[in-house]
């Protein structure tokens, strides 16, 4: 009898010390796209620590609606997004994390302003298929795409879906103002669709029911092309957006230690090289982008001023909404 009781208060006993363990050693994590990309950092993480981490991935707004709808009851550990405004959109739910050793490998192209780190960059262009558009180089500017030719042969990303077409509108029309908000209402005159996050956005394009898509993400794009697609990126000479991705750690993360080893895992040389593989642009300079990328020290980039443009981002997205996308 002495023995049963001894054995059921060591067993008690066990799991009461057992659960604690197992629960600080569970990572949420939620991760706009590339999805692959996540799930590949995640397991790499697993099989190097033995910790658990658990994956939401979805778009940039999907993810940004469900920690809006989680707020009093938070779940995510760490935020990985597509576009940095979303980032500092999240600020004061964020826990600062810029150790310098991590700081200084950094490329500074991608090194913007805020309390976190980029995971790594990527950028946007004017992708056309080939089969339609017989010099597609000649598409030298953002406003190439209107006239009789273009009537519902455009598509471009829902900004309020995709964090990287969000950034781009925030970065375009704060270069050229009422011109771009101008060139907005011509497209939707002239037939554009916005059916959704990037991939949406390009499938009519690599089906040839279109011609053009603008505002499309390199990574997305790259990939389609690698498969064989007729697709080509052109990337205007008045300057396109170099979009960093923030990794972050949040407040409410209650092993933030274990949280800190998986954003160092990210920017370690054997994360950066998985980031690398999913075509991003790594954060870290002494990992190069994949080959299929132009080279990059060609293509103009727009100066962005992200704290500005995070200020102005619900403002500039509702008009888009209204005035754009009709909703």
């Amino acid at each position: 009898m002495l023995y049963k009781r001894l054995l059921g208060l060591f067993i008690v006993l066990m799991a009461a010390f057992a659960l604690p363990v197992q629960a600080a050693q569970t990572l949420v994590v939620y991760s706009s796209g590339p999805a692959s990309l996540a799930r590949a950092l995640a397991h790499a993480f697993e099989q190097q620590t033995g910790a658990k981490v658990e994956l939401y991935t979805a778009s940039t707004g999907k993810v940004m609606a469900r920690l809006a709808a989680e707020e009093s009851h938070p779940r995510a550990d760490v935020v990985i997004l597509a576009n940095w405004t979303a980032g500092l959109a999240l600020a004061n739910l964020t826990y600062p994390f810029r150790p310098a050793d991590i700081v200084k490998r950094l490329r500074p192209s991608l090194d913007a302003k805020g309390s976190f780190l980029p995971i790594g960059g990527d950028t946007v262009s004017i992708v056309v298929n080939t089969r339609k558009i017989s010099n597609p180089q000649s598409l030298d500017n953002w406003f190439a795409l209107t006239g009789k030719q273009w009537q519902s042969q455009v598509t471009m990303p829902n900004p309020l879906l995709s964090g990287t077409a969000s950034d781009f509108v925030l970065a375009f029309t704060a270069k050229y103002g009422d011109r771009a908000w101008n060139y907005f209402k011509a497209l939707k005159a002239e037939g554009t669709i916005w059916p959704g996050p990037n991939a949406a956005a390009l499938r009519p394009v690599e089906l040839g029911a279109r011609s053009a898509m603008l505002s499309a993400v390199g990574h997305t794009s790259l990939k389609a092309k690698k498969k064989g697609n007729a697709l080509d990126l052109v990337f205007p000479k008045s300057g396109t957006v170099l979009i960093p991705r923030p990794i972050m750690i949040m407040k409410s993360a209650p092993d933030k230690s274990l949280a800190e080893r998986f954003v160092r895992y990210c920017l370690s040389e054997q994360g950066q090289k998985l980031v690398s593989k999913a075509l991003l642009i790594p954060a870290v300079s002494a990992v190069k982008p994949a080959a299929v990328w132009p080279e990059l020290d060609r293509v103009k980039f727009i100066d962005a001023d992200w704290q500005k443009l995070a200020g102005e981002r619900t403002q500039v997205l509702e008009r888009f909404r209204r005035d754009i996308l009709g909703q």
